[in-house]
């Protein structure tokens, strides 16, 4: 089993992939060259949400990279994902929905059948034909 990816290695990853160098990444993301350079050591941690923000617009990343990156960061913080976070805020049945699953004692396998389910597309609205 291959080593897990961290916050840095990912970040580096993405920044190399558009050729972007760390001095010219840091200055595109508002950090002094140091600072970012103390984040891809794992000597920082991910910088602010909005930071996070910005980086996945800057590296252009997919819906999954952005979330896979939100998800890295937040774990060097021992937070939430900014993603998650407004996404709570954006909605009020969302936190009611953790506190059920959370209250109902809901099991990992079980949470994975339900968002495999809720993927397979049924409860999308049926479109229109006009």
């Amino acid at each position: 089993m291959g080593k897990k990816q961290t916050f840095q290695d990912f970040l580096r990853e993405k920044r190399l992939q558009k050729n972007l160098g760390l001095r010219e990444f840091a200055k595109l993301v508002g950090l002094q060259p140091s600072n970012y350079c103390s984040i891809e050591s794992s000597s920082l941690p991910a910088p602010s949400e909005d930071k996070l923000q910005l980086i996945a617009r800057i590296l252009e990343l997919t819906t999954d990279e952005r979330r896979m990156l939100f998800d890295l960061a937040a774990k060097t913080k021992d937070d939430i994902p900014v993603d998650i976070k407004e996404l709570i805020k954006k909605d009020a049945v969302i936190p009611n929905l953790l506190r059920t699953v959370e209250d109902a004692d809901v099991k990992p396998e079980q949470i994975k059948a339900i968002v495999e389910d809720i993927k397979s597309g049924r409860y999308r609205k049926a479109s229109r034909k006009t």
